[in-house]
């Protein structure tokens, strides 16, 4: 095997004894939830999220799980449950399916649309059956049963999956909170887990993300009632960035623009989209949107104080509306002074630099930025800790599993689940590749796979490999060094060159005197290779040779190694 062949992917030797559990993501990261539940001949998938990438400059634009185990498995894969539409956990379900896995997708109404026009973008939309589901309902299928069981979040329609096994009953909560007093739907039914732990629950499985806060996450009517006073003092235009899933959100605002008198207009594509799919459901009163929704080239007919924008990119996201604005490139919006931005949405960790960035870009446009952490102006969608103890305290498990945050939150939950009473040897902390075995009796790790990711170039979903993101790497901080030479094909004699190309390298004003040196190195390789052609005896390898003396060349005169590519064309 090469040094640049991938390593074979490390099969899972433990036989199946009890429930197999194998989180191939979210336990470790905030993002790329995907969880997956075998028993005998019957594997059910529980969400199949990505995660956005920090390497997109490298071109990975995002990650997603390594489906290698459940390739392997195909036959056996009976169903994809989905507990919400948010992107880390259903943006992977179309790579899942052109994988070869062609099971069913089961999903409540919202996240089914939001389903629907994704795999449309994927080209997937007759070749998938994708089923709706109604909170409360029971899916069944040969060795599950799975009662959908509707919680709060920052998405309408998120579900909570109570699941019967052959092993007992587990739940997995998907995302939620504890909200006393949505804006959309009704509060959080507590009773279906108090009952379900009333009967037994042998295994929770419950979001971690917010376990670090100490105080009831904020209710969407408190940021409702926020709104109300910042657009009621509003001296010119207000941007309000926020998550083009959030519904909710969006429901809000529209209520408040039309009792105020004022007007919205919509930026960005997915938010145009969505805006649309809640008046589908009916979460959106149509005629109050049609009344108050204006085309984006028609706000200057208005009153500045009298608009309301509602853009995407509150991520930093490359292209996205808000950072085409903040950079005063957005075709019909141009902020000035007296313009308010409201940042309505979680800082995704990873984003904060990008966020930062545009931030000061917004301030430099001549707007006034608030955002959530301060003016109350975003309600994260994530139980906090006494929301989080109650949950444990509601299903007395007998074993649990914390999942959906980074290791620290994960390390954070498992300590709040012991001050809830469950033993310590009963608290299991796994991360992706982890493989679980859960009896009646017992709950441990068996195995664990190594690789449990993909990262992806373009909509295609095709894996960069290490390989390549290294010598990406590479190019981007060492540049590259092009060595050109044209050779007679019957003498074997240089007719032409070296030429020296080189991108990334250094400054203009050394770059031609390096590249004049470069040139003498590599002339006199060549020197030293006609010469052997003349005895008749070659024995040099004459593009490895140049390659070799060329990066020690620059490592000396400039203190690093660029990849060098000798081509040398036999003609």
């Amino acid at each position: 095997m090469s040094k640049d062949t991938p390593a074979p992917k490390k099969k899972v030797k433990a036989p199946l004894n009890g429930l197999r559990i194998l989180p191939l993501g979210g336990l470790g990261e905030i993002g790329m939830n995907c969880l997956v539940l075998e028993w005998e001949d019957e594997i059910l998938v529980v969400d199949c999220g990505l995660l956005f990438s920090d390497l997109d400059h490298f071109g990975v634009e995002f990650v997603i799980p390594d489906f290698s185990y459940l390739i392997e498995r195909r036959e056996k894969v009976s169903g994809i449950l989905v507990t919400h539409g948010h992107e880390d956990h259903v943006g992977a379900i179309p790579f899942l399916l052109k994988s070869g896995v062609k099971a069913p997708v089961f999903a409540s109404p919202f996240s089914s649309l939001l389903l629907r026009e994704r795999l449309k973008e994927y080209g997937l939309t007759d070749r998938v059956d994708l089923r709706t589901f109604q909170m409360g309902e029971v899916i069944n299928f040969k060795h599950f049963s799975v009662k959908t069981a509707s919680v709060n979040h920052s998405i309408v329609d998120s579900a909570a999956m109570i699941i019967e096994t052959p092993v007992g009953r587990i739940i997995h909560t998907g995302d939620f909170k504890i909200d006393p007093a949505p804006f959309i739907g009704t509060a959080m039914d507590l009773d279906v887990f108090g009952a379900a732990g009333d009967q037994g629950v042998l295994l929770l499985m419950s979001d971690s993300t917010n376990v670090d806060r100490h105080e009831h996450s904020l209710s969407e009517n408190q940021v409702y009632q926020a709104f109300e006073h910042l657009f009621a003092a509003a001296e010119g235009l207000t941007l309000v960035a926020m998550f083009a899933s959030n519904v909710s959100r969006m429901g809000q605002i529209l209520d408040l623009a039309k009792k105020m008198g004022k007007k919205v207009a919509l930026a960005g594509r997915t938010m145009e989209q969505n805006v649309r799919l809640g008046a589908e459901l009916g979460y959106l009163n149509s005629g109050d949107h049609e009344s108050v929704i204006i085309p984006m080239d028609s706000i200057h007919r208005y009153p500045r104080n009298k608009i309301i924008v509602l853009s995407t990119g509150s991520q930093g996201e490359y292209r996205s509306a808000l950072i085409r604005v903040s950079n005063g490139e957005h075709p019909l919006l141009k902020l000035q002074q007296g313009d308010r931005v409201l940042m309505s949405s979680k800082f995704i960790p990873g984003n904060e630099k990008a966020i930062g960035r545009m931030i000061n870009q917004l301030f430099k446009q001549g707007a006034d930025v608030l955002h959530g952490a301060v003016h109350s102006i975003h309600a994260s969608g994530h139980a906090t800790r006494p929301e989080l103890k109650q949950m444990l305290e509601l299903c007395k498990p007998r074993f649990f599993l914390p999942i959906h945050g980074e290791y620290r939150h994960l390390v954070r939950h498992a300590e709040l689940a012991r001050e809830a009473g469950i033993p310590p040897e009963n608290v299991m902390l796994a991360v992706n590749g982890d493989v679980l075995d859960l009896t009646r009796d017992e709950f441990k790790k068996v195995d664990h796979i190594e690789e449990t990711r993909i990262l992806v170039e373009g909509r295609d979903g095709n894996d960069i490999s290490k390989l390549v993101l290294r010598e990406r790497r590479q190019m981007g901080e060492k540049g590259i060094v092009f060595a050109l030479m044209v050779r007679n094909r019957e003498t074997r004699r240089i007719m032409s060159g070296p030429e020296i190309i080189a991108k990334g390298l250094t400054h203009e004003q050394q770059e031609a005197f390096i590249i004049e040196e470069a040139k003498n190195v590599a002339r006199k390789v060549v020197l030293k290779y006609e010469l052997e052609l003349k005895t008749g005896n070659v024995e040099m390898d004459l593009q490895e040779t140049v390659r070799i003396e060329l990066r020690r060349f620059f490592e000396s005169s400039i203190g690093r190694k660029p990849i060098v590519l000798p081509i040398i064309l036999d003609l």
